[in-house]
């Protein structure tokens, strides 16, 4: 017999926002991955530190004189997109929580966690009770 209506529309919801929280994960870590690349692409200050030892240098024979605002511009939407990414992954995640059926209260949920230690306190019974 197949599930009520509504339940099987909820259910393609929750696995539509999973699939779409997934993509966009994935897309984060390109996007992070992109933004460290970057970062230490560009020359330092002083033209030394990791930008020189990671080819600093080489950036401004293949992008050219304006490789400086090149990287920074590239830096500056790299970083955009990732805090934008993270907000976005957020919301979606606090959104499929709310999807989701609750497992139930609190309080509840410590009634079944003391009867699962009584029912293993039953079936092993401890060193103590058994000396007795």
């Amino acid at each position: 017999e197949h599930p009520p209506f509504f339940l099987s529309r909820n259910r393609s919801k929750i696995q539509m926002a999973t699939l779409l929280i997934t993509f966009f994960t994935l897309v984060l870590l390109i996007v992070s991955a992109f933004v460290v690349m970057i970062v230490l692409m560009q020359r330092s200050s002083n033209a030394g530190g990791m930008g020189g030892a990671l080819g600093g240098g080489a950036t401004e024979q293949v992008l050219g004189a304006e490789t400086n605002s090149v990287l920074t511009k590239g830096t500056i939407y790299g970083t955009i997109a990732f805090f934008v990414i993270a907000l976005g992954l957020h919301l979606g995640y606090l959104a499929q929580a709310e999807e989701r059926p609750s497992g139930g209260s609190a309080a509840s949920l410590a009634g079944e966690a003391e009867e699962a230690d009584a029912a293993d306190e039953a079936a092993f019974p401890s060193v103590e009770a058994e000396e007795e």
